[in-house]
Formats: C-alpha cells, structure tokens, sequence
C-alpha cells in the first residue's frame, strides 16, 4: 500500500452522507431531545429528599458508575445523563450501523464490485467510510451536549429552606429555633450547573463510540454479511458489559474489570475530579484520579488508541483480501 493510496475521497464522502443521513437526523434529534428532557427532569425531586431516598441504598453504591456523594449535587445528577441507557443505545446504533457496512454491508448488496471498479484505492473507500462516521459520531455527541446546555439554562429549580433549628446533643433530634415555615426558594439551573463542566465526558463519549466504529469496521472487514457482523460486535460487547459487572459485583472477580472497555468509560467521574477543595483537570496525563488509578485522560485515550489500531488491522486485512463475487 502506497501512502499517496491513504487519503479521502470525495465521491465516497457524498456517498456516505446520503446514506447515513436519515439514520443521523432520527439519532440526533433523539439525543437533543433527551438531553434536554433529562435535565429538565433533574428538578422534578427535592434534593433533600433525592439525598434521603438514594442514602436507603448505599449498600448498593459499588453498581453505580460514580459515587452518591456526587448524586447529591446537580452538577453529579445532570452528569448522569452520559451513563443513561438511551444514550449508550443510541451511540451504539450508530457506530455498530455505520462500521458493520463499510465491507460486510456492501458485499451483502453486492455493490461492492461496482464501487472498486471506479478509481479508488481500497484504503482511500474504507477511510471515507470512517470520516463520515466519525464526524457523524462528534456531531451526535455535541448535539447531546446542546440538548443539556438549552436545558440548563431553561431550567428553574425550586428547594425548600427549613427554619433554622439545632440538633440536641445526645438525644438526636432537631430542636426548631422558630415558628417559621418552610420557604421556598427558586433559581435557574445555571446558577448551580456550569455547562463547560461536561466538554470532558462528552469526549468519553466520543472515545467510546470512536472504539466501537474500530471494531465494528474491523468485524465487517473480515465477513461478507452484514449480520454476521453485526451479531459478533454485539456478542463481544454484551460479554464485555457481563465482565464489568461482575468484576464490580465480587471483589474476588474485580481482575474482569481491567480487560473490559467499558472500564476506560468514565465520563460521570469527570464532573466530580476534586480533592482537598481543588478541582482536578480531567484532561491531565499526571495526576491519577484516585490512588491506584491512571490519569483521567488516560482512559479515553486508550479507547481511541485501540479504535485507530482496529482501523489499521480493518485497512490491512480489505486490502490483502479476496473479495468474493456478488451473489
């Protein structure tokens, strides 16, 4: 493979586009939504009541993707929106769609053949692929981040200020200094919520769906039906997902967590980097989050380290393979 092979090409790009664009339009307009909403519905419970409720599970706090310390402030509770179901299913259809068609999904069409006659080197076909789904994917992240920053700042908050009162020593009971009500107090969002505090997990999130372009396009380029691919990505993601979880659930299988990817997905942990009252920078490659753990920007690179060498095997193996004739 010459390097003048490695390039872009532009009818290629046009290509793609067309044909991810629907797919683009549904996932993006779901994840503006939902950034939005899902903001929006961090108001609807009392903070001194969310503490009071999520306090009854501390037990269970291992499971969590980030420590209830953190629930217990707004920026935490927004945060969560990057670990939310919806969000991971949607990055996942999008990368696992785009990546299991760059081979598999055109030799199934049998259209393969006619898009290798034109001048285009292999190389140059699969990395147009690749740009149009990495692109898309950025767009998508930052159209979820939009979603939280127009809810952030369209949100009002309401709390309940309690009289001031003074807890009796070793009865343990709140004594009321007053007759007062409780007051209620409101505030827009924005007062407790700074939007540039999610550019971090918005790149783990990118990371993540950057590695799941990688092993997807790597899958496809291997085999000629396109759900034969799409079956062994999600088999490995499923078994990979299994492993995070037991690996949190026994300490005795804590080993599991180390050879899952999805323990390089951190972005709740970047909301909350701070020690002795200084916030950590989550893009620092010295200084570790915790005692026994890397750097925060370690994590997604890793992700992104692995996606780019799945990208080059996915370059290698199209380019030494004999691609079979259209059915």
């Amino acid at each position: 493979m010459h390097w003048r092979e490695i390039g872009i090409d532009r009818m290629m790009v046009r290509k793609n586009i067309g044909q991810s664009s629907l797919l683009f339009v549904f996932l993006a307009i779901a994840l503006f939504a939902f950034g939005w909403v899902r903001v929006w519905v961090v108001k609807l419970l009392d903070m001194g009541q969310f503490q009071t409720i999520i306090e009854q599970f501390r037990d269970y706090e291992k499971f969590a993707p980030v420590s209830f310390d953190a629930l217990f402030t707004y920026t935490g509770r927004v945060g969560m929106t990057f670990d939310e179901p919806m969000v991971i299913l949607c990055t996942v259809i999008w990368c696992v769609a785009r990546g299991s068609d760059v081979v598999s999904g055109e030799l199934g069409r049998g259209t393969m053949e006619m898009l290798l006659s034109q001048p285009i080197s292999r190389a140059r076909f699969l990395l147009s692929h690749a740009l149009v789904s990495s692109v898309g994917l950025l767009l998508l992240c930052l159209l979820l981040w939009a979603g939280m920053t127009v809810g952030i700042e369209t949100t009002t908050l309401t709390e309940t200020v309690p009289p001031p009162s003074m807890r009796v020593p070793f009865l343990g009971f709140e004594l009321p200094l007053t007759n007062d009500e409780p007051v209620e107090i409101s505030f827009p969002m924005r007062e407790r919520v700074d939007t540039e505090t999610y550019t971090a997990s918005v790149f783990h999130l990118f990371a993540f769906g950057f590695f799941l372009l990688g092993i997807s396009t790597c899958f496809s380029s291997f085999d000629r039906y396109r759900w034969r691919t799409i079956g062994a990505v999600m088999t490995v993601y499923v078994i990979q997902l299994v492993m995070f979880g037991l690996g949190k659930a026994a300490e005795s299988l804590a080993w599991l967590q180390s050879l899952s990817f999805f323990n390089c997905y951190r972005p709740q942990k970047m909301t909350g980097l701070v020690r002795d009252g200084d916030l950590w920078s989550p893009w620092s490659l010295s200084t570790p989050i915790t005692e026994g753990m890397y750097p925060p920007l370690y994590y997604p690179g890793l992700l992104l380290f692995f996606g780019v060498v799945l990208y080059i095997i996915a370059i290698v193996r199209f380019q030494q393979r004999d691609l079979p004739a259209p059915l």
